[in-house]
């Protein structure tokens, strides 16, 4: 973990998508102090008329779910949440009005990881 799952209206050119996904992973890394192999990013497009926003048909918008292992301090979430924020406003070029971050904390027993086992086991398992 981390893992960012984001939606946003179509129209965005690869090359902003990219940059996107390449400066949210530094973000991540550098708020949440998050190992590099740990980060998952995968950007959903849905198109302007099979959105509404505030009653606006194709209103733009980007939403971002960010599920992180349970432990993390507030202090760190809103690190995160301000440069995830100020990452998707400069490399998408939306508006920081349309920008909604959802923060999921997931017990460490929850989540799997390598070799099928909980990220509570893996953790275990390395540091034994």
């Amino acid at each position: 973990m981390p893992i960012l799952q984001v939606q946003m209206t179509a129209g965005r050119s690869q090359q902003q998508k990219t940059a996107f996904m390449q400066n949210a992973t530094k973000a991540i890394e550098e708020t949440l102090n998050a190992a590099l192999p740990s980060i998952r990013i995968s950007l959903q497009e849905v198109e302007q008329q099979d959105s509404i926003v505030a009653g606006q048909v194709g209103a733009e918008f980007v939403n971002i779910v960010a599920y992180l292992l349970a432990g993390r301090n507030d202090e760190l979430k809103a690190n995160f949440l301000a440069a995830i924020n100020k990452t998707a406003v400069s490399c998408l070029g939306v508006s920081d009005a349309c920008i909604r971050t959802m923060v999921i904390d997931v017990a460490p027993e929850h989540m799997g990881v390598q070799e099928g086992l909980s990220a509570k086991a893996f953790r275990a398992k390395t540091t034994a």
